[in-house]
Parts: C-alpha cells; sequence; structure tokens
C-alpha cells in the first residue's frame, strides 16, 4: 500500500495547512461552497427569468435568499425535522429496500465457493470482498432512494400534504437526508456486524502434527498438515511450549497436551497495525544526497494523485500535485535510503524496535531467478559515526516482511567494534535514530517509498478498524443521498437518478483524471487526449509514437484535448474524490490501522459537502414551488 505525501498530514494540517493556507481545506472548501451556491443562485435566476421576466426573476430569487437567512435557516425545527424524517424513512422501507441486507447474507453464504483460501493473502481477499460488496450495494441503493422519492411526491401531488401545513423548505429538505440515511444505517449495521463474523469463521484454521524430532535438549521440531495449500513447521521447548513459522501471514501456538502436540487457531492474519513512519532520503551511486531514488525507467510505480479540501489536497487545477513514485537504491554502490524516525524511547519500544517492509526489486541481470535479491538494514546514529553490524534479509516482494532490532548488537562506535546498546548508542538526545536500507547484490535494485518502510510499536483491534472501514462506506452513502436529493428538487425520478450517477462515476475516476491531466501538463501523455485517441484508433496508429497529422490540425486537436481535460479536472475537483474516500478499505484489508486524521478528514468533507448540497437545495426546491 503507497501512501500519499498528505496521508502523513494531521487533520488540523489538512485543515489549515500552516505556512499554505491558500491551499488548505478549509479555505478551498469554503470558496467550493460559495462558488456552489452562486452557481445556484444564478441557475435559480435563469428559472425565474424564464417564467416571469428577467425584473420579476430576480425579486424572486431576493426573496428566497431573505426568507433564508431571516426565516427558514434560524427558524428551522429539529423536532419538525425528526418527523419529516421519519416520515422518509417509513416511505423507504415500504419499498422494500431491506432486502438488500437479505441480499448481502446471500452473497456471503455463497461466497465460500468463490473465495480461494489459498491465496497468499487470503485475509486481504476476504475483507477486500466483504468490503467492496457492502460499498457497491449501499451506494447503488442510496441513488435509488434519494433520487426517486421528492419526484414522485411531486409529480403525485402528495408534497402539498406538507408544504400547506407550518414546515419549512429547509426541514424537508433536511428530514428527507436524514430519513434516507437512518435507512441506510438500518442496513450498513448488520451487514457489519456479519462481515465481521464471516470474515473471523471462514479465515480461523487450525492444522494437525504430521511429524514430529525430539532433540537432545528436549526440544521438539516437527511439521503440521498440509491445509489450505500450506504447513507449517514449528519447535516446542522442554517445557511444552511454542509457535509454528509464519506462513501466508498468520502462524500457530502449539502446546503439549498431555501426551499429544496441539496445535492453536490461526494468529496475525487479522490485524490493525499502528504504523510510525519516518522522514526518508535517497542517495546516488556516488553517496551524495539526491532528491529521489535511481529512476529504472517505466518500472516505477505511481501512487496517483492526493486529496485536498473538499476534494484534493494540492493546488487547484492539479497541475502542481505531488506524487508518489518508487526510489530505487543501486546494488553494491553506495546508492542507499536513510528513514529517520522520531520518538524511539524505551517507553515506546521498551523490549527494542520492531520493523516491517515491503520492498520491491528490480533485475538487471537474468542470472539466478530462484535466489531473491539481497538487502541490509543498518541502524545509525543521526548524527555520530556509529551503527550496528548489517540485518541481512531477502526481498519478498508484495509481502510484508519484518525484522526486530534489539536492545543489544554487534556494532561499530566511531572506531571500536563491539556490542552498542540501542539506546545509549544509536538513538539520539532526541529520540531520533536512522534505518539504512541497502543492496548487496551487484546489478539490482532495491525499490521503496516512504510508506514502505515503518516502526511498530502497537496494534489496535481488528473488529474496530473494520469498524471503520464501515464508517468510511457510511460516509460514502451519505453522499450520494445528499447529492441524490440535491438534483431530485429540479429534476425528475431517471433524469435525476443519472445525473446523481454522473457524479459519481466523475468521483471515482477522480484519480485517473488527476493521472491523466497531470501527464497532460509535464507531456508525458502518450496517446494524447480524448480527440487525439479517437484519432489514433481510426487510423491505427500506435500510443507510443508522434500523432501523423498536418501541424495545423494536430495543434487543433490537442487545443481542444487540453480544453476538455482542464474542464474534467475542475469537475472532478469539485466532486468527492471517492477513491481517496475508499482507502480506508484498502488500509483495512492490508492489515493497517485506518489513521484518526485520515477518518476525520472523510467526516469533514462529508459534512462540508451536505452542506453545500442542502443549501443548494432548498433554493432550487424554493423556486419550483414559487412556479407552481
Amino acid at each position: 500500500m503507497t501512501l500519499q505525501p498528505e496521508d502523513f498530514w494531521s487533520f488540523t494540517e489538512w485543515l489549515l495547512r500552516p505556512g499554505a493556507f491558500l491551499e488548505s481545506a478549509l479555505l478551498q472548501g469554503i470558496a467550493l461552497i460559495v462558488l456552489a451556491i452562486i452557481a445556484g443562485l444564478v441557475v435559480g435566476y435563469l428559472i425565474a427569468a424564464a417564467r416571469y421576466g428577467p425584473s420579476e426573476g430576480f425579486y424572486s430569487v431576493a426573496r428566497i435568499v431573505r426568507e433564508f437567512v431571516r426565516e427558514d435557516a434560524p427558524g428551522t425545527s429539529p423536532r419538525r425535522i425528526y418527523a419529516l424524517a421519519r416520515l422518509a424513512f417509513k416511505e423507504a422501507i415500504r419499498r422494500k429496500v431491506l432486502f438488500v441486507v437479505g441480499l448481502f447474507i446471500v452473497l456471503l453464504m455463497f461466497a465460500g465457493w468463490y473465495l480461494d483460501p489459498k491465496s497468499d493473502d487470503p485475509a486481504r481477499l476476504y475483507i477486500s470482498f466483504v468490503l467492496t460488496s457492502t460499498n457497491y450495494l449501499l451506494l447503488m441503493l442510496a441513488l435509488f432512494i434519494s433520487t426517486a422519492s421528492l419526484p414522485n411526491d411531486i409529480k403525485n401531488k402528495t408534497i402539498y400534504t406538507i408544504v400547506t401545513k407550518p414546515v419549512r423548505t429547509t426541514e424537508i429538505i433536511l428530514g428527507r437526508v436524514f430519513g434516507f440515511v437512518g435507512v441506510g444505517t438500518l442496513m450498513i449495521v448488520p451487514m457489519a456486524i456479519a462481515s465481521y463474523f464471516f470474515v473471523t469463521g471462514d479465515l480461523d484454521h487450525t492444522h494437525e502434527i504430521e511429524t514430529t524430532t525430539v532433540l537432545s535438549d528436549d526440544t521438539v521440531v516437527g511439521q503440521t498438515t498440509d491445509l489450505r495449500g500450506h504447513r507449517h513447521s514449528f519447535t516446542l521447548d522442554s517445557d511444552g511450549y511454542g509457535a509454528t513459522d509464519t506462513q501466508r501471514g498468520h502462524q500457530h501456538a502449539v502446546f503439549r497436551d498431555g501426551d499429544t502436540i496441539q496445535v492453536g487457531s490461526a494468529q496475525g492474519m487479522l490485524r490493525a497495525r499502528v504504523p510510525v513512519y519516518g522522514e526518508m532520503q535517497f542517495f546516488d551511486r556516488s553517496g551524495r544526497h539526491a532528491d529521489k531514488g535511481i529512476n529504472v525507467g517505466y518500472e516505477d510505480r505511481k501512487g496517483g494523485y492526493g486529496s485536498a479540501g473538499l476534494s484534493r489536497l494540492v493546488n487547484t487545477g492539479g497541475t502542481q500535485a505531488r506524487r508518489i513514485e518508487h526510489g530505487y537504491v543501486e546494488g553494491a554502490s553506495l546508492s542507499r535510503a536513510e528513514y529517520t524516525f522520531s520518538n524511539v524511547t524505551p517507553a515506546e519500544y521498551p523490549e527494542g524496535i520492531p520493523i516491517e517492509f515491503t520492498l520491491r526489486a528490480f533485475r538487471s541481470l537474468k542470472g539466478d531467478i530462484i535466489t531473491g535479491v539481497q538487502g541490509t538494514l543498518t541502524v545509525q546514529h543521526p548524527t555520530k559515526p556509529i551503527e550496528s553490524n548489517p540485518f541481512r534479509f531477502e526481498v519478498k516482494e508484495f509481502q510484508v516482511d519484518d525484522q526486530f532490532i534489539p536492545l543489544e548488537m554487534e556494532g561499530t562506535n566511531v572506531t571500536e567494534t563491539g556490542t552498542l546498546n540501542l539506546y545509549e548508542d544509536l538513538v539520539d538526545e532526541n529520540g531520533q535514530v536512522k534505518i539504512v536500507v541497502r543492496c548487496i547484490d551487484p546489478g539490482q535494485y532495491l525499490g521503496m517509498t516512504q510508506s514502505d518502510l515503518y516502526l511498530k510499536p502497537a496494534e489496535n483491534s481488528f473488529a474496530w478498524n473494520l469498524a471503520k472501514g464501515f464508517i468510511s462506506i457510511w460516509l460514502q452513502m451519505v453522499l450520494i443521498i445528499s447529492f441524490g436529493v440535491m438534483f431530485s428538487t429540479f429534476l425528475n425520478g431517471s433524469v435525476a437518478m443519472l445525473a446523481t450517477f454522473i457524479c459519481v462515476v466523475l468521483g471515482f475516476s477522480a484519480e485517473s483524471i488527476y493521472e491523466a491531466r497531470y501527464n497532460q501538463v509535464v507531456g508525458r501523455n502518450m496517446g494524447g487526449g480524448p480527440i487525439e485517441s479517437v484519432v489514433r484508433l481510426l487510423r491505427q496508429d500506435a500510443f507510443t509514437t508522434e500523432l501523423d497529422v498536418e501541424s495545423a490540425p494536430k495543434m487543433i486537436i490537442q487545443g481542444v484535448d487540453g480544453v476538455i481535460m482542464y474542464c474534467l479536472d475542475l469537475i472532478a475537483t469539485a466532486l468527492p474524490n471517492l477513491p481517496k474516500m475508499m482507502q480506508t478499505a484498502e488500509f483495512v484489508a492490508s492489515g493497517f490501522d485506518v489513521l484518526g486524521g485520515l477518518l476525520a478528514r472523510h467526516v469533514a468533507t462529508t459534512l462540508c459537502y451536505l452542506i453545500m448540497t442542502c443549501i443548494i437545495a432548498y433554493f432550487f426546491l424554493k423556486t419550483r414551488e414559487i412556479a407552481a
């Protein structure tokens, strides 16, 4: 899982951006809400002007603004909102929307036929399945119930039984939103509970003992039976306790029970690591500081754009967005990557420092492809020439590897070689320490990003981490409902559903749009934009070659493509970045604790979009009532 630079920010840094306030989420969010309100007023005026004339249309919109500021907004009653929310809730229930929960249970019942427990990472497979299934089912449900209700009431004229009573337009809008959110909440809770028991139940397993050998010191070594495509080796000490090796992200406790040896249930498969990331610095082949790692060509793994404000945490237009790419260090050279960690104290790491890493190997030699690429980790003092002896490892691509730094280790202190103490010799007075990564195989390369190596001081509850994944899905559902209710105030049901669906598609395509826009700006968009791609398709031209047309048509095509991509970029910026919100599912599936600051950003983003859509819906509905 590759994180972006903004993923390391705290909620305060994301919201206020000290030193770069113009790029802060708060300022960009306010600007987006203001622009949306202005756009809503302009559209409302055009509608009113078309029906009543320019002057009367202006006074109609002015009256709506005055009523909102002086009467409706301050006079909104929570009791009436609750009453209208109950009506919307009951209406949705009458439409038998709860069948979605039954459909989800059926999916879980038959999922075991298709999910392969023999996969390399079964926990990731199962968690991704339940979160993705819940996400799409609830988003489709939110799309349906939020866009069909109000247009049907207006069409059947049942809305007049409400507007003729002492009920404000703000209460009608909020009542609909909260009622539909209540329906979604009623369904997501049992789906989350069923998902938890499905994942924990299906992944739990144990093995039988197949072979054992008693050593001279009464230690027992052996092997378990093959189950789900893997087996374990184990060691049992003379006291009758031990553990298996780690296979596919888990291990088992082994203990003596009378005259037999028993294997416990799987442990370590469902995790919620709390990673601690450090600052990263690359060094080139000559050992000099470098802004990034060695470029090995198109093998760089791109991480996409990050999010800011209500959608992105980058400069408007996306042209200056920072992206994470793999940097590489060359084997058998002075090239290396240094990670500097802070707050390394005996209180945080009393027994030593547990390290986990996921590195990528790039081979430039076709020699021995069976033996993995070799690397080392070295612990260094941040400012003094003191370092430990290298800890060797073999790269396990696409798997999490671990290393434990003990309190005592062999190393070099200035010119003397001997035993070093972690906190007395290698950690400075500010609690900082360096971890240096090198590749030791000539002609081979190790790739990494800032998030690929981290300390692991603790783990949180998997159940709570899974719950945070479902909270993120719930927030996405709230976003879809708010957009659906907004569009339903001035469009009929089918058109409102289509408009909301387009917003969802553009929201899910946000990262791809940012990527294409960035490549276009830096001149790296192979194949060109939409128009150029169609031309290449019709001419059957390769996308890696220059567009073979006359200079004038070429300039026109690329100019139009630039306008199209810029407009798409602006639209994607204004819409919720749903892939970023779905990132929590990747955290949970990868076994990482969902960052509290990241979840707080999603909550703030959802709240801002909810306010914006409710205000726009208010003006549209008031304009529609005046027309009636």
